[in-house]
C-alpha cells in the first residue's frame, strides 16, 4: 500500500468563450478541440453526508480534509474513500467518503485528533486497485499531515486513478479561454486565460487580479510548451480552501512563436530570436494596460483599483512584470518576477537596474524576485542572473520600495523550468497578497 506525494484534485471546469462576447453571457464550446466541460460550482448537495457538516467550522480536535479537483474521468458514481493510519488502511471504509461541499469541492472529516498527530492517507475509489497515483501513472508517498488545531483544514486534488487513463486536463477549478482576444498594439490577436475562484460563479463578491504571462503553461500540463505547468490554480485553491488567502483572478495571456521580441522591452540587448533593435515590450505591456485590463474590469467581478492589482511572470515574462508594474505604478501595487532575465546575451550590460532606480512608485508597492542557484538562461550562468536580481532589488531600494516590501531570494538547487517554479508559486502569491 502506497501513497501520493503531491496530491489534490477537484473537477475541473474548462469553458471557452468567444473573445467578442462577454464572458458571463455563455459557457458554449466555439467548435475547437479542447478537454470536456464540468461544471466546477456544482450546488451542494444538503442530503450528502457530512454536507451541512462541511459548512460549520471544524472542532478543535478535527481535521477536515477537502479535495478540490478529481480527474475528469473519474466515474460519475464513484465514492472517494480516505485510506490511512486513521483506519487500518482500509481502501473501502463507509465511515470515510468525500461528501460534496460548497464551492464545488469535496470533503471529509477526522475527528478525535490530538495536536501534533500524524497523519498518514492515500485516496482510492473502494479498493487499492484503483487507488491514486502521479500524473504519470507512478505510485505516490503517502500523504502526511501533521495535526494543527490551528490549521485545521488541508486541501488537496487527486492526478490520476491507477485503474484509469490520464484525464483530459491537469486544470482546476474555473478556468475558460477568451479565444482569439485582438491586440492591436501589436496587430495581432491572443488567447487569454481567466481563473476564477471557488465561489465565483453564482456570486456576487468583487475580487483582486493577478495577471500574468505565458498563460499556456500556468494551468495545465497538457497544453504547457514543456509538459510541466505552474499549478497556479492548485495554488489559489488550496489557499482558498485551508483559509489562507481570500479569492483570486488570474488572467493570463498566452505567448507566440514572437515571444523573443514581444517580451523584450530594451532595444540595446535584442533577443536571439529577433532582429537587432527589435523590442515589442512595450507594446505587449500597453496591451496588457490599455486594452486587456480595461475589458476584464467590464466582464468580471474584479476590483479594479492598483491595491488589489498584481503582475506576475517568470523568465523574459519576468523583467516583463517588472516593466509592466514600474512603468504603471498607478496601475498595479504589486509584482512577482520568478527567475527574471534581465539581460539577453552576455555582451549586453542589463537595463532594467536603471529603469527601475529612474521610477518613483506609488506606495505601498510589493515587490518579489527569485532566481535558482543551479538556473541557466542559454549562456548566462546563475551568477550573472543573482548579479542582476541583486542589482535591479537595489534599483528598487533606490526607487523609494521599503525593504519590507523589496524581496530578492536565491533558491537552492532550482533550475529555470516550470516544475521549479510551481514549487515556490503557492508561497509567492501568499507573500504578494498576504494583508
Amino acid at each position: 500500500m502506497s501513497a501520493p506525494a503531491d496530491a489534490g484534485d477537484a473537477i475541473p471546469s474548462f469553458d471557452v468563450v468567444d473573445a467578442t462576447s462577454a464572458p458571463e453571457a455563455s459557457d458554449a464550446p466555439l467548435g475547437v478541440e479542447l478537454p470536456p466541460v464540468v461544471d466546477a460550482e456544482r450546488p451542494l448537495d444538503a442530503s450528502a453526508p457530512d454536507a451541512q457538516d462541511a459548512m460549520v467550522a471544524p472542532a478543535g480536535d478535527t481535521l477536515e480534509v477537502v479535495v478540490f479537483r478529481l480527474p475528469d474521468n473519474t466515474p460519475a458514481d464513484a465514492a472517494v474513500h480516505l485510506a490511512g493510519n486513521v483506519n487500518g488502511w482500509n481502501p473501502a471504509d463507509p465511515a470515510l467518503v468525500l461528501a460534496p461541499r460548497a464551492g464545488g469541492a469535496w470533503s471529509l472529516r477526522l475527528h478525535g485528533l490530538a495536536p501534533g498527530q500524524r497523519v498518514e492517507f492515500k485516496f482510492t475509489r473502494g479498493a487499492w486497485s484503483n487507488v491514486e497515483r502521479d500524473d504519470g501513472g507512478a505510485d505516490i508517498a503517502n500523504r502526511v499531515v501533521t495535526f494543527d488545531p490551528a490549521r485545521p483544514t488541508v486541501a488537496l486534488y487527486v492526478e490520476r486513478w491507477a485503474d484509469l487513463a490520464a484525464p483530459a486536463t491537469t486544470r482546476s477549478g474555473s478556468v475558460s479561454v477568451l479565444l482569439g482576444v485582438a491586440i492591436p498594439q501589436l496587430g495581432t490577436a491572443r488567447n487569454v486565460w481567466i481563473y476564477r475562484p471557488p465561489g465565483y460563479v453564482g456570486g456576487t463578491e468583487r475580487y483582486a487580479v493577478t495577471y500574468m504571462f505565458d498563460a499556456q503553461n500556468l494551468f495545465d500540463a497538457r497544453t504547457s510548451s514543456f509538459g510541466r505547468e505552474w499549478r497556479v490554480d492548485e495554488a489559489l485553491e488550496a489557499a482558498f480552501y485551508e483559509g489562507r488567502l481570500p479569492g483570486i483572478i488570474v488572467v493570463g495571456v498566452e505567448n507566440s512563436a514572437q515571444r523573443g521580441c514581444e517580451y523584450n522591452v530594451f532595444t540595446g540587448d535584442p533577443h536571439p530570436a529577433c532582429s537587432a533593435g527589435s523590442a515589442l515590450g512595450d507594446e505587449t505591456v500597453a496591451f496588457l494596460v490599455d486594452t486587456l485590463k480595461p475589458r476584464i474590469d467590464r466582464e468580471y467581478r474584479t476590483l479594479p483599483d492598483r491595491t488589489h492589482t498584481a503582475v506576475a511572470g517568470s523568465s523574459m515574462g519576468g523583467s516583463m512584470a517588472v516593466r509592466t508594474a514600474f512603468l504603471h505604478p498607478d496601475v498595479f501595487s504589486r509584482v512577482a518576477a520568478l527567475s527574471p532575465s534581465y539581460q539577453n546575451t552576455l555582451a549586453a550590460t542589463p537595463q532594467m537596474p536603471a529603469f527601475v532606480a529612474a521610477q518613483r512608485p506609488t506606495l505601498p508597492f510589493r515587490f518579489h524576485q527569485d532566481v535558482g542557484d543551479a538556473e541557466v538562461i542559454r549562456d548566462i550562468p546563475a551568477s550573472v542572473l543573482v548579479r542582476n536580481m541583486n542589482a535591479v532589488h537595489d534599483a528598487a531600494r533606490a526607487a523609494g520600495v521599503p525593504d519590507a516590501d523589496d524581496r530578492a531570494r536565491v533558491v537552492a538547487g532550482a533550475t529555470h523550468d516550470e516544475g521549479a517554479w510551481s514549487a515556490r508559486i503557492a508561497e509567492v502569491l501568499s507573500w504578494l497578497w498576504a494583508p
